[in-house]
């Protein structure tokens, strides 16, 4: 196991960062009233890195957590192709009008042909917290040479993390942003014929099959729905139970096998009935093709920890990222299903 010296060796700060430290009065005075004989600093400059690269480290280590119950980023495609400082972003829905006809000699009433478009409007949302390091917290650090403590940074980066998640599936209403479940993004509702905890195997299948069928027959073929979402209980019915004829296949196995559209089949909690973002209050599932021209979510910046700034205690770290819900630019390349 590396030590922590030893992992701390290959971090360089900014140099902008440490001039605005170095320059920082709450800094001196930090450094100027620490020669109690309990801790001694060999240098103003050597303190400032210590405390960067430390912060550093606690950054480094925070970004490697996973979570992977907060699923959203993880399903669905991303955009982030929208600028970090617009305060509103969109997109274009584009369709054709007009047409061609058999033309009769030396006749003059020819069809135009032309597009018409809507723009839809959606405002970013800034999601951001801080945590922060009392003087005591890096002198404490410094004596013991281990890094700062990572708990209040894990803390900081799950809650701006969740609010990605919540907003990604619910929206967020006071914003008039749209999540995958949001009300009103047009995405079609439609019920299995029973619940999967009563199908046999043989009738879990017919059932998925059907409906990424039907999905695909309703589009005339345009969209092809991939990828298939399920809460926890639900997935497990799909891959624990087995057909008849084999013991070997799980009706998921051989959907994944065999069915020409669905290649992807995911849990997701915050289908449960119970997760918090579940407008329709009983397990519910997810049918879609993954595509970012079709379905995605708007984050324009990803958490992001800033500098720390000096205060007259220590230092605090904003934590921020922004987002703008979900965009279902062509309702008919989803589904979602009821009833499971």
């Amino acid at each position: 196991m590396k030590s922590y010296k030893d992992e701390i060796k290959g971090i360089n700060p900014d140099p902008r960062q440490v001039y605005a430290l170095k320059n920082s009065p709450t800094l001196l005075q930090f450094l100027s009233n620490d020669q109690t004989g309990n801790i001694r600093l060999d240098s103003a400059e050597a303190s400032v890195y210590h405390f960067l690269r430390d912060l550093e480290h606690v950054k480094i280590k925070v970004l490697e957590v996973k979570y992977p119950e907060l699923t959203a980023r993880k399903i669905f495609p991303v955009d982030n192709t929208t600028p970090e400082g617009a305060e509103k972003t969109g997109y274009e829905i584009v369709d054709y009008i007009g047409g061609a006809k058999i033309q009769a000699n030396n006749t003059n009433d020819i069809r135009r042909v032309d597009i018409k478009s809507d723009w839809i409007d959606v405002k970013v949302k800034q999601v951001e917290n801080f945590y922060d390091y009392s003087f005591r917290d890096i002198r404490a650090a410094q004596f013991s040479g281990r890094p700062l403590q990572q708990t209040k940074a894990k803390a900081s980066q799950r809650d701006i993390e969740e609010q990605i998640n919540t907003i990604a599936w619910a929206g967020d209403s006071a914003f008039k942003i749209n999540g995958v479940l949001s009300d009103g993004n047009g995405i079609i509702e439609t019920a299995l014929s029973a619940t999967m905890a009563n199908m046999t195997p043989e009738e879990l299948n017919d059932a998925i099959t059907a409906k990424a069928a039907e999905m695909h027959s309703a589009s005339r073929g345009v969209f092809s729905p991939d990828t298939l979402v399920l809460p926890p209980a639900q997935y497990d019915r799909l891959f624990d139970a087995r057909f008849l004829q084999s013991t070997d296949l799980s009706p998921g196995q051989w959907i994944l096998k065999n069915n020409r559209h669905v290649k992807r089949i995911l849990p997701a909690p915050e289908l449960m009935a119970d997760s918090g973002v579940n407008r329709f209050k009983v397990p519910v599932g997810v049918l879609f093709e993954y595509n970012r021209d079709y379905i995605a979510l708007e984050v324009p910046m990803a958490p992001t920890m800033r500098a720390p700034h000096p205060t007259l205690t220590g230092f605090q770290v904003l934590n921020e990222a922004r987002v703008a819900g979900a965009f279902v630019k062509q309702p008919l390349s989803a589904r979602i299903i009821t009833g499971i």
